[in-house]
């Protein structure tokens, strides 16, 4: 027998009441509990296949980082970190401004709506016939005639501006 399946016998004696032998397998044990570690640990130191110095050194030249290797993660680091600084002071002043914006948008439409209701009112209140009867009685005002009256056909904009008399 190998090496292997001896020294697996050796813990099988000193541990017989955990081991049991799978049936139909006499040479193969079973275990059970805690001493299967021990058994793994027996495969595990088996002789390894020697590696080549070249493959150790790059394997080992991997593991460790050199000055430039470093100073380049590092800079990388701030670099990343003043970004999401900056990206948080932006994220930020963008919620202020909607905030802002919101406020002013409620007091506007408060405004118009009062803006709307006084101009109703002022509206409601004027009486035009009482305003007629003024002007025509007291101040001596009357309608225009026919010929007074002179219209003028703009397309640009919605008033007229004169700048000298018409006769």
């Amino acid at each position: 027998m190998t090496e292997r399946t001896n020294s697996v016998r050796t813990n099988t004696a000193r541990t017989n009441s955990n081991r049991s032998y799978a049936s139909g397998r006499r040479n193969t044990p079973y275990a059970f509990g805690n001493t299967a570690e021990d058994l793994f640990r027996e495969l595990d130191s088996e002789p390894r296949k020697k590696i080549s110095n070249n493959v150790r050194r790059n394997r080992e030249r991997a593991l460790h980082m050199d000055l430039p290797q470093v100073l380049f993660f590092v800079v990388a680091l701030c670099i990343s970190a003043i970004i999401l600084v900056n990206y948080i002071r932006v994220q930020s002043k963008v919620t202020a401004s909607v905030e802002t914006i919101s406020k002013l948008e409620s007091e506007y439409l408060d405004k118009k709506t009062d803006n709307e209701e006084e101009y109703s009112r002022i509206v409601s209140s004027v009486d035009m016939d009482e305003i007629k009867r003024v002007a025509i009685e007291e101040l001596g005002m009357h309608y225009a005639k026919e010929g007074q009256i002179v219209t003028y056909a703009d397309e640009k904009s919605d008033y007229v501006r004169q700048y000298s008399d018409i006769d």
